[in-house]
């Protein structure tokens, strides 16, 4: 018996839901159930014939970027392949003087210097290669899209909600989080508050995707007030004011400034679409600037968060610096084939030198990050992915659709490069799947949908 369409994609957005929801699944037991859910619901997703005949036409449409992202999965399962300790020796050098150093009598090690953490985060790759495979064909035509932005737009709008209650009777820990840092600032499910910004900004342009959406649908050249509280933009307006307050008061500088640019985004393609500055788009953006960002954040205390930035300064970020420098340095050591996938907590261990206690999860530098776990073949690999992906959003520019998505979503990577160059949310498994979840909208073939 196979599952309805419309069922599929509520199943979809449970499990998303559930994956994002608790501290971005970083915990190996979530990313488990996380894995075994994803799973799970693709075998569903074949037994549906329909279904399975579109996912099909998905990789014969996209066979370059599948190969690549195959590719890339068959990499990081070779990193944790257990390998001749001789062939190590050649291949990898400081791997293999690593582990003669622990005085381990063992004839095979992986390349992955913490293949188990590396192996967790395999399964989450896989999670990525569903999404792909399978959300562009369950969210093909503009009514089920919009169907998926409201969705984690409104599932934003309940964890802001929620964290900003929280924050204000000075978050006590609760029977999903024991919060410990942060005390004075939103983190919601969340335990670093950046992570958390990430997660709110991503379910806000999932908003305004939306009303873009919206516009293009119903061909809006003109939308006056009277307009908007007749329709669902009034209450995705509304519901922007508390996405916009929790982002706010992470105190995060970071997600803060992100948030911005992804403002900022919307109000640039306005520009472009409506071909005039002040249009029903550009006037929401500006109102959100004004009144959400600014005589909001005088409500809530601005001045704390204005103190953070004015008191940003090299000396003052000299731990986020020397780390780092330090995988820097990790990335000259294992250059060829990387330290494994999420294994840098492990070579922090092994190599840095710090007071006994002191332990570093990330190297708060994504691209760095990613240089030294999977090295030069992978990183290869991974830059030959994005170019497959964005040359399959770039087909067809000139149609509305395709238009914005390229658009908005080349904004949208660009703004996460820029965050991901002092932060490390793109390690997170749950932000991560959201993540690939809107870019996956880059796969659907609108040509072949008339709605």
């Amino acid at each position: 018996m196979s599952l309805r369409k419309d069922t599929l994609q509520n199943l979809f957005l449970i499990i998303l839901a559930i994956t994002v929801s608790f501290n971005g699944s970083i915990n190996p037991l979530l990313i488990q159930t996380s894995s075994v859910s994803f799973i799970f619901f693709f075998i569903l997703c074949l037994k549906n014939i329909e279904l399975l005949d579109q996912i099909k036409k998905n990789v014969l449409n996209n066979k370059i970027f599948f190969n690549i992202f195959f590719i890339y999965l068959t990499y990081l399962i070779l990193q944790i392949v257990p390998l001749p300790i001789s062939l190590i020796e050649i291949i990898a050098p400081n791997n293999y003087d690593l582990y003669t150093s622990i005085k381990i009598d063992k004839q095979l090690w992986s390349l992955s210097i913490d293949p188990s953490n590396s192996y967790f985060l395999i399964l989450n790759c896989i999670n990525f290669l569903i999404i792909f495979l399978v959300f562009p064909t369950l969210f093909n035509r503009s009514r089920y899209l919009k169907k998926f932005l409201l969705s984690l737009f409104i599932l934003g709008f309940c964890h802001a909600v929620f964290a900003t209650y929280w924050m204000l009777i000075g978050n006590p820990s609760n029977f999903l989080i024991e919060k410990i840092h942060y005390l004075n600032a939103s983190t919601g499910l969340f335990v670093n508050r950046t992570v958390f910004g990430t997660f709110l900004y991503l379910c806000t342009f999932s908003g305004l995707y939306y009303i873009v959406i919206f516009f293009q649908k119903n061909e809006i050249i003109n939308f006056n007030f009277r307009e908007q509280l007749k329709s669902k933009i009034f209450f995705i307006r509304i519901f922007i004011i508390f996405l916009s307050i929790a982002i706010l008061t992470t105190w995060s500088r970071i997600a803060n400034l992100s948030y911005i640019l992804i403002l900022l985004s919307f109000l640039f393609y306005s520009k472009i679409f409506f071909k005039k500055i002040i249009n029903p788009l550009s006037t929401i953006i500006i109102f959100i600037l004004i009144f959400d960002i600014f005589i909001m954040a005088i409500f809530f205390g601005n001045a704390y968060l204005i103190e953070r930035i004015v008191e940003t300064s090299i000396a003052g970020e000299e731990v986020r610096i020397d780390l780092q420098g330090f995988a820097l340095d990790q990335f000259r050591r294992f250059w060829l084939f990387g330290y494994g996938n999420g294994a840098f907590e492990q070579v922090f261990k092994n190599f840095y030198t710090l007071p006994l206690g002191v332990l570093a999860q990330n190297a708060h530098n994504d691209p760095v990050e990613f240089l030294g776990e999977v090295g030069i073949l992978g990183m290869l690999i991974l830059i030959l992915l994005y170019i497959s992906y964005f040359s399959t959003i770039i087909k067809d520019i000139k149609r509305v659709k395709q238009f914005a998505r390229f658009i908005l979503l080349s904004l949208l990577s660009l703004t996460l490069f820029i965050q991901s160059l002092v932060d490390f949310s793109l390690h997170i498994p749950g932000i991560l799947v959201l993540l690939i979840s809107i870019l996956s909208i880059g796969l659907i073939d609108f040509k072949s949908n008339n709605n």
